[in-house]
C-alpha cells in the first residue's frame, strides 16, 4: 500500500533531527521513517525507525513516494544533489516544508524540496528553487532569487535584488548587501558582510 501522508527523510545526521522537529510541528505530515547511509548499523533517530539505507531507496519510495531530503549541506551541496536527483528518478515527489512560524510572501515562489525552518522570512517576489535549505531566523527580502541546492544558514539577512546561484552556501549571520550576485557554489562564510558580486565557486572566510 502507497502511503501518500507521511514523508521519508533522507539522511540521518543532525540536520535530519532538525527536520524531524519541523516537520513534527506541522499538522499535514507525518514521518514515515529514515533511510540512513550505505553501512550505517543504526537503528532509529530521536524514537524514529531507520527504515533502511540507500540501497533500499527503490523499494523504500515504491511505498513512501513523498521524500525529504535531510542530509546537511555546508561546504557541499553535492551529495544533496545526487540522492535528490536519485530519487526524483525513482519517482519522488517532494513537498515544500514550511514551518508554521515562518512567513512566506503570497508573492514569493518556492520550489519542490526546499525546507523554511522556523521564524524565516521570505518578502514579496522572492524565488527559492528547488532543494534548498532556508534556516531558522533567515531573512529572505523582496526580489532575492536563490537558486536550487542551497543553504542559507540561521540568521543569515539577505537583502533585496540579490541573486544566489545554484549550489551556495551562505552561513550563519552573514549579510548580503542589496543587489549583489553570488555566483554558483560559492561559500560565504559566518557573519561575512558582502557589499559586492562573487564569482562563482569562490570561498568568503
Amino acid at each position: 500500500m502507497i502511503d501518500t501522508l507521511s514523508i521519508l527523510l533522507i539522511g540521518a545526521g543532525g540536520h535530519c533531527k532538525s527536520c524531524i522537529d519541523l516537520i513534527s510541528s506541522i499538522s499535514e505530515y507525518s514521518i514515515a521513517g529514515i533511510v540512513d547511509r550505505d553501512g550505517s548499523l543504526e537503528v532509529d533517530l530521536l524514537g524514529l525507525d531507520i527504515l533502511g539505507t540507500d540501497s533500499d531507496l527503490e523499494e523504500l519510495i515504491s511505498k513512501f513516494p513523498k521524500v525529504l531530503i535531510s542530509t546537511g549541506q555546508i561546504k557541499s551541496p553535492v551529495k544533496r544533489i545526487e540522492l535528490f536527483e536519485y530519487a526524483k528518478k525513482l519517482g519522488a515527489s517532494f513537498p515544500i516544508i514550511k514551518s508554521p512560524h515562518s512567513f512566506v510572501s503570497k508573492t514569493a515562489m518556492i520550489d519542490e524540496g526546499t525546507v523554511l525552518f522556523h521564524f524565516t522570512v521570505v518578502n514579496s517576489s522572492a524565488r527559492i528553487g528547488r532543494n534548498s535549505i532556508i534556516n531558522n531566523n533567515a531573512l529572505v527580502e523582496h526580489d532575492t532569487q536563490i537558486g536550487s541546492h542551497c543553504h542559507v544558514s540561521t540568521g543569515a539577512l539577505i537583502n533585496g535584488g540579490v541573486v544566489i546561484e545554484d549550489g551556495c552556501f551562505i552561513g550563519s549571520g552573514a549579510v548580503l548587501h542589496e543587489g549583489i550576485t553570488i555566483g554558483k557554489n560559492s561559500i560565504i562564510g559566518a557573519g561575512k558582510v558582502v557589499k559586492d558580486n562573487i564569482s562563482p565557486h569562490s570561498i568568503i572566510r
